[in-house]
């Protein structure tokens, strides 16, 4: 098996390749859903070089709009 297709699998793309032609509202709400995750998994040192506090990333992580 070829090792890049099989490492397809593991390591998805965003946005997943079939939808790259077809921009969207639906995937622009799921980059920023994605991000927000991300702010929320920010350690203490982080969140403290960018000027946000642990409560400020866990609000945001918690929006869904």
């Amino acid at each position: 098996m070829d090792r890049t297709k099989s490492q397809q699998g593991f390591f998805p793309h965003f946005p997943p390749v079939v939808l790259v032609s077809v921009p969207s509202r639906l995937m622009a709400w799921a980059d920023r859903q994605r991000q927000r995750a991300a702010l929320a998994r920010l350690e203490g040192r982080m969140l403290d070089d960018i000027g946000v506090t642990r409560a400020e990333a866990i609000a945001e992580a918690r929006r869904h709009d």
